[in-house]
């Protein structure tokens, strides 16, 4: 058995909760953000999608030289949408070389896959899809793979893969850093205060201040708004000047 993989992935953090979010004021500050006050805001970006589950048709082994087993814990923040119409499964140059169903429940969920190639010395496309069933979506992770020594993924210790750099939903993602500038009668805490990117009133990202984290859109150069929900005074900032979603990496200052 011989096996290699290259998957290039996006790492990024998000959270999923209910949306809530009340106010009872509004005012400019003149640095270029409104505020209103509020309660704490659960933002969420909704992942929901209308996919039907594929219908793959699992490998022959008897066509392939080798084989190599994968075994993939599910991210945590995919696993409460997780159900029994969940898949996985693996393509080398669109053949689906392994097909999975979900094995465990409650917070540890795993996809074993017996992973069928043939030895090349020429790169091959690589692809691992997982369709979630509870967000009836797919989630793709492409790369280049050969098969080399034999090797298996994830038998010894976790093997977690980040899906939803790979969200069909969302053809594209926009790494953000907003750093909050300091101002008097205004206290930064980074355990409670919240960052959020918004195209209307739609959560497309949410984060802590000072950290990374991911804005998701359909294409590039979507209008987004920044909000900043500062515990200190109980209220939420909305940056007046507008970010460009560019599929790329922004470190933004809030001014409050």
């Amino acid at each position: 058995m011989k096996a290699n993989i290259l998957i290039k992935g996006l790492l990024c953090c998000l959270f999923f909760s209910l949306a809530a979010c009340s106010s009872d004021d509004e005012n400019t500050n003149g640095n270029g953000a409104t505020f209103k006050s509020a309660q704490a805001p659960q933002w969420e970006v909704d992942m929901h999608s209308d996919q039907e589950q594929p219908q793959w048709t699992p490998p022959t082994p008897r066509l392939y030289e080798n084989k190599m087993i994968m075994m993939i814990r599910l991210q945590e923040e995919l696993v409460p949408y997780s159900t029994d119409d969940d898949l996985m499964a693996v393509f080398i140059n669109d053949d689906c070389c392994a097909l999975s169903q979900r094995s465990g429940n409650g917070e540890a969920v795993y996809f074993v896959l017996n992973t069928y190639g043939n030895s090349t010395t020429d790169p091959e496309q690589f692809a691992i899809c997982y369709y979630s069933g509870g967000l009836h979506q797919e989630f793709w992770l492409r790369g280049e793979n050969m098969f080399l020594d034999e090797k298996n993924l994830g038998t010894e210790s976790d093997f977690i893969l980040n899906f939803l750099s790979g969200t069909t939903k969302y053809a594209r993602q926009t790494v953000f850093v907003v750093t909050p500038v300091m101002k008097e009668g205004i206290t930064i805490d980074k355990e409670s205060d919240l960052v959020g990117v918004f195209v209307g009133d739609e959560c497309r990202g949410k984060g802590r201040p000072g950290e990374t984290f991911v804005a998701f859109h359909q294409k590039e150069g979507e209008q987004a708004q920044l909000r900043y929900y500062n515990r200190s005074k109980g209220g939420i900032f909305t940056r007046t000047e507008p970010v460009t979603l560019d599929a790329g990496y922004q470190t933004i200052d809030f001014n409050f």
